[in-house]
């Protein structure tokens, strides 16, 4: 009797170890092919909508509040457009100029 129960354990405790280090494996792998880039280049945020912080117009810089790779990122902003852009107006990112964001109104696009 006493030996039976030995013997369950013994295999039970092998199977524990064995699953335990299979998941650890995967895991391992899984993560190694993962790519983390918190990195935020200028064409992550050409073609973003984004929000303005802080107005503006076409003789002035504002500031602009983007969401990008899970994070919100405040952008100095500038226009071509001869419109004024007030806070909480959207606005479309459509090329960076010296680390600044060119943008259009929303309303433009269509």
């Amino acid at each position: 009797m006493n030996y039976l129960i030995l013997v369950i354990a013994g295999i039970a405790i092998t199977i524990g170890i064995f699953v335990g280090a299979l998941i650890v494996w995967f895991i391992y792998f899984w993560r190694r092919r993962q790519i983390v880039d918190s990195l935020i280049k200028a064409e992550d945020i050409i073609g973003l909508y984004a929000t303005v912080e802080i107005p503006f117009n076409a003789d002035s810089k504002g500031k602009i509040r983007v969401n990008i790779k899970g994070s919100m990122v405040d952008v100095i902003a500038i226009t071509d457009e001869s419109r004024e852009f007030n806070s909480g107006d959207r606005v479309f990112i459509i090329q960076m100029r010296e680390n600044k964001a060119l943008v259009v109104s929303e309303d433009s696009l269509m």
